[in-house]
């Protein structure tokens, strides 16, 4: 009896002996895989300084950002300089509509022509035609491109109910005359507020403030001298 308890102590011992061997193995080779392959990828190789690895999805994802900010960027310069053409165009038929209906109190009309009118008409298709050559991109810049064009068409139907004035009966002018200043004041604020729009744009993409904000009277001395465009310095 004695010798069969003996026999199975030595055996438990032997067990728990064998195991510890077995652990003591398994940790020493850890160790040497850990110590061969560097501490860590803070060490070695691109992804050490936090670059994904060349293929992975990281590195798929971070191109496919960059390839959208140059493509959001090239349409906000796209935009911004169909814009510029817009807005001269549009100045221009804004100075000669002020004089025709003018929006400072006190002052008299100097009335416009119906070639005078076709002229706006003209300037004006060409500002919108500028206008929506360009693509649509995002939500924001669709809504900057949409409000550029709106001012333009309603530009155009003010231009409209000027002619219908030069030869409505008397009775019919003094509405229209409302009607003519009204759709004026309408797309100068529309105007500004895809100006507003595309400025926050150019900044947020990288680039410097695009100013391209109207006058009501289309005189670019009368927009004030924040939202004007800097000079370039004289050679």
């Amino acid at each position: 009896m004695r010798n069969s308890l003996r026999r199975s102590r030595k055996a438990r011992v032997l067990t728990v002996a064998a195991a510890a061997s077995v652990l003591i193995a398994v940790t020493v080779v850890l160790t040497v895989a850990l110590a061969a392959g560097g501490a860590g990828p803070s060490e070695a190789g691109p992804s050490e300084a936090g670059s994904p690895e060349a293929g992975s999805i990281e590195a798929i994802a971070e191109q496919l950002a960059a390839g959208q900010e140059r493509e959001r960027a090239e349409l906000i310069a796209n935009l911004a300089e169909a814009a510029e053409e817009a807005q001269g165009r549009m100045a221009q038929v804004l100075q000669e509509l002020a004089a025709a209906v003018p929006v400072q109190e006190g002052e008299g009309p100097a009335p416009a022509s119906v070639s005078d009118v076709d002229r706006w008409n003209h300037e004006l298709a060409l500002a919108v035609s500028a206008l929506e050559t360009v693509e649509e991109g995002t939500s924001e810049q669709t809504v900057a491109r949409e409000a550029f064009i709106g001012a333009a068409q309603l530009l155009l139907s003010t231009a409209a109910h000027y002619e219908q004035l030069l030869i409505a009966p008397a009775e019919e002018r003094v509405a229209l005359t409302v009607t003519v200043a009204e759709q004026h004041d309408a797309a100068v604020r529309l105007w500004q507020a895809g100006a507003a729009q595309l400025d926050t744009l150019a900044v947020e993409s990288g680039g410097s403030h695009v100013h391209l904000f109207l006058a009501p009277d289309g005189d670019p001395d009368a927009v004030p001298a924040e939202f004007r465009e800097p000079e370039e310095p004289e050679e």
